[in-house]
């Protein structure tokens, strides 16, 4: 059927329906249909929340990891919004076959008959073809609007905690067009969820174990729900017994043979945080958070004993999967652990495989970004393809990587714990360390290099200066013990100390074996980070946005203007008139400061944010090179994103006119404007009065916006609701 026949066909049908169905169902009464969702490929999906005048241009979206899964030699890892897949074959050499970008954060993965079914928290669940696991591609796709954190699949159908709802079935017989048949509302914080023969175990972390009767899928009935002390986190069940990771209350042993009635037989106190659980033969595998993973003889199930286990410093362990002698353990910042339990008594690591921590700094040189992994790494990406970049070298500096500064050769490295670390790049696939100077505290968090000297700052030991003529020996020429700070930026002979409630510090330099104070400023909302250009000092203020601050006499600075964005600021970089400030929790921020005495923000990029992780998603870090921003984004990894508007938008220029659709061959184009700060929603509904998307929901500043929408040929309309005014408009796909 060509383009023309096409568009007949559809106008037809609009015409046809419009009648009998929107002369009866205005756009604004429309009742949401959450288990209608049409096939609608990944990419339409908003994997970031919002943005005004910037674009995501690529980024290395590995971070927290999660899940895993074991298929004879292939492990599918959970990093951050990926879906990797290892080859374990070697495992002395474990080797990343193929990885899958999904929306948002990968909760838990399962794989059954050469299909990956994702649980990616408020993206629903992901259907992902992985028979050639070099290269996944996603065929299908659930959502409703709660939080999808755990999964388990049975023949034709899955079932997916909720942590919203509790527990939906799904009918995957055609991946491609997955559709629900049944839900059981158990409430809130539904977890994970384990089914055999008729029976659906959910994980409710506030109420314990809920029994479910899934013998007719399209009416699951909960049977009983046996409350466990405290926290439950994850079930595994066999024959008559539940074995239940309850967090602070260690491992709870169920009896189920009559699932109306459980009963507790036995216990054991893991002394920390049960996390997950995984039992084979007589033995129990428990993922304890700080502690590791504990090996307990349940042999016994009425008296528990624990027989071994494996701990790593600084280690958090959350999932835990076991095949043959080996267990697979995840650690959310130290990636998947491969340990031997061939005797269960003496358990040992046998590999891991890397995906990311935190990311808390970067910084650009030529064509690699080089980035502080807090979790105790520096990490070389190569960005010669911004839209790709790829993972070439990494180095673990054994503590909590802070700050980055390359210089030639050499990645001085501001590590919490173990003070500065002095890299060799000179081959990026296979750095090295030459040197180091530990200050003797914890709170080592940042440096700035000039020459042969590095300017470093310990908020508990103070501020070092370091001579670095010799890489392989580092000698330290001054100090200042009572200079604490967490943030440095040194211009000529003035260094600039940051430190918080207190402000900011100017110390002369000039004599580096002597520095010693001029001046202080205090800035109001906890200093954060400090960016000089000129006579003019831009502090981010955590609680009170930028403060702009006149250092053209060091001996008595002074404000002249600020901007408060709305977020937590965490840093910020200041090129031309444009000043870009990472918040916290809300992504970046563009601000003009071209009249520096008032200035206005002029676009943000709101990147995902998962509330109760305070680091997933917060924006740690700004680079800006090459008029691209380099954001470090916690467990999110790294984004580049490119802003796109000029430095002289004005408020008043943003006049609400509603909204207006482009339709494109491949989807809708959905612009609207906002003339000052108000609540937006955005909504695809088809041409029955189903919902099949939710793009946008929140509160965002004057501006102009688009977004962007792909689906199958058809009719659709576009419902924004801003502030108390609804639009609809009518948009067409033809593909």
């Amino acid at each position: 059927m060509n383009h023309f026949i096409k568009i007949a066909v559809i106008v037809f049908v609009f015409l046809f329906l419009s009648i009998n169905v929107f002369s009866q169902t205005p756009m604004d009464k429309i009742e949401m249909d959450k288990r209608f969702n049409p096939e609608v490929s990944a990419s339409s999906r908003q994997l970031w929340e919002d943005s005004l005048n910037c674009e995501l241009v690529g980024g290395w979206f590995s971070g927290i990891c999660n899940s895993t899964f074991i298929v004879d030699t292939l492990a599918y890892v959970g990093s951050g919004n990926y879906l990797q897949i290892f080859d374990m074959s070697d495992l002395l050499h474990p080797t990343l076959l193929g990885k899958f970008k999904c929306p948002e954060l990968v909760e838990e993965i399962y794989v059954n008959a050469l299909i990956a079914y994702v649980a990616v928290g408020d993206s629903g669940l992901r259907i992902i073809d992985v028979s050639d696991p070099t290269a996944p591609v996603g065929i299908g796709y659930y959502d409703t609007e709660g939080y999808y954190y755990g999964v388990h699949v049975v023949g034709d159908f899955a079932y997916v905690a909720d942590s919203k709802k509790g527990l939906y079935i799904i009918d995957v017989s055609d991946p491609a067009n997955p559709e629900e048949i049944g839900y059981c509302n158990t409430g809130y914080e539904a977890r994970r969820i384990q089914v055999v023969d008729t029976i659906a175990y959910l994980v409710d972390e506030n109420d314990g174990l809920r029994i479910i009767n899934v013998s007719d899928p399209a009416n699951p009935v909960q049977i009983e729900c046996y409350n466990t002390a405290s926290s439950a986190q994850d079930a595994f069940v066999v024959d008559s017994l539940a074995y239940v990771a309850d967090a602070a209350d260690g491992l709870r042993i169920i009896k189920i043979s009559d699932p109306t009635s459980p009963e507790e037989i036995g216990f054991y106190d893991t002394e920390d945080l049960a996390r997950g659980v995984y039992v084979v033969d007589s033995l129990a595998y428990v993922a304890n958070g700080s502690v590791g993973l504990r090996i307990i003889n349940v042999s016994d199930p009425t008296a528990p004993e624990e027989i071994g286990y494996w701990i790593k410093t600084e280690c958090q362990v959350f999932d835990v999967q076991v095949f043959d002698t080996l267990v697979y353990v995840t650690s959310p910042d130290r990636g998947l652990r491969v340990i031997n339990v061939s005797n269960p008594i003496s358990p040992f690591e046998v590999v891991f495989c890397d995906t990311w921590g935190e990311i808390y700094d970067v910084q650009v040189v030529d064509n690699f970004v080089y980035v502080a992994d807090n979790k105790g790494a520096l990490r070389i990406l190569d960005i010669s393809d911004v839209s790709n970049p790829y993972g070439i070298g990494y180095y673990d500096t054994e503590g909590s990587a802070n700050s980055v500064q390359v210089v030639e050769n050499f990645a001085y490295i501001a590590d919490r714990f173990k003070g500065l670390r002095i890299i060799d790049i000179s081959n990026p696939s296979n750095p090295s360390e030459v040197g180091y100077y530990e200050t003797g505290s914890r709170y080592c968090y940042d440096l700035q290099v000039i020459d042969t000297l590095v300017y470093l700052v310990d908020a508990h030991e103070g501020f070092f200066i370091i001579d670095v003529s010799d890489p392989i020996n580092p000698v330290e020429i001054g100090c200042c013990e009572g200079a604490m700070a967490t943030s440095i930026e040194v211009i000529d002979t003035l260094a600039y100390l940051v430190n918080g409630f207190s402000g900011f510090l100017l110390m002369n330099v000039s004599d580096p074996a002597s520095p010693e104070e001029i001046g202080y400023y205090h800035v109001e909302g906890d200093a954060c980070a400090i960016d000089v250009v000129d006579t003019l000092a831009y502090v981010a203020a955590y609680y009170d946005g930028l403060r702009i601050i006149n250092v053209s006499d060091p001996t008595a600075p002074e404000e002249i203007g600020y901007c408060n964005p709305g977020s937590d600021c965490y840093d910020v970089y200041v090129v031309g008139d444009l000043a870009y400030v990472a918040g916290e929790s809300d992504g970046l921020r563009v601000i003009d400061v071209s009249d520096p005495t008032n200035p206005n923000e002029v676009g943000f990029y709101k990147n995902y944010h998962v509330p109760g992780i305070s680091s997933f998603g917060s924006t740690f870090g700004i680079y800006v090179h090459n008029d691209l921003i380099y954001m470090a984004n916690g467990f999110c990894g790294l984004y580049i994103v490119r802003y796109t508007g000029g430095s002289e938008i004005e408020e008043e220029k943003f006049v609400e006119e509603g909204i207006s659709l482009l339709n494109l061959n491949y989807g809708v184009d959905i612009r609207f404007s906002l003339a000052e700060r108000k609540k937006v929603k955005v909504e695809i509904y088809n041409i029955l009065g189903q919902r099949v998307e939710k793009l946008m929901e929140g509160i965002n500043p004057a501006g102009m916006y688009s977004l962007s929408w792909e689906g199958n040929t058809g009719i659709y309309f576009v419902r924004v609701e801003i502030g108390d005014k609804v639009y609809s408009e009518k948009g067409i796909v033809i593909r």
